[in-house]
């Protein structure tokens, strides 16, 4: 996964936008699959850039800070999950002639399951990567700037991606890390 720590930040934000960007620009219409497509490619790829931070980060730390992955790799696949099941389950029936007038009721728990998924994975991706970088156990008030950034993502990878470079350069100097600006 360290595919996610060389690349630039201008890479990473084109792969989150770039789908957008070409939906407009083949005058696509935003319809449910196509806006569903859409957010499942670009949640894979900001879950699997948060992954590849926090899990990076929390292995480089001393045995004694470092947390488990099974939560946080689970708390990012939760939603991917979720959005498939709708996508699935869900959107056919709502696109049908005759929608139903209620929604089934497995909705409202995995969305609720699937936003603390979400918020445990910024919220460990933050806290690792600070602990890491100021060689330290960081608490909310040193993190939160990352977290807020990880949680507006397309802006937050500007800001971001050039440290996460700079630190994984800084401790894994045999990665062949480029350096072309």
């Amino acid at each position: 996964m360290t595919f996610f720590l060389r690349l630039r930040h201008w890479e990473l934000f084109l792969m989150l936008v770039l789908p957008t960007v070409l939906c407009f620009m083949f005058s696509i219409p935003f319809r449910g699959l196509v806006i569903a497509s859409i957010v499942l490619f670009v949640m894979i790829v900001l879950f699997a850039w948060m992954f590849s931070i926090g899990a990076w980060s929390n292995a480089q730390l001393p045995p004694e800070r470092r947390r488990g992955l099974l939560l946080f790799g689970a708390g990012l696949v939760l939603p991917i999950v979720y959005l498939l099941m709708f996508i699935i389950l869900v959107m056919p029936v709502l696109e049908s002639p005759t929608p139903p007038d209620q929604q089934p009721l497995w909705i409202l728990p995995m969305h609720m399951l699937s936003m603390a998924g979400v918020f445990y994975g910024i919220w460990f991706t933050a806290k690792q990567f600070k602990s890491l970088q100021e060689n330290e156990d960081a608490d909310f008030l040193i993190f939160s700037s990352m977290f807020f950034l990880l949680f507006i993502f397309p802006f937050g990878v500007w800001i971001l991606q050039p440290s996460v470079n700079e630190l994984y350069a800084k401790l894994d100097p045999a990665s062949q890390f480029r350096d072309d600006g």
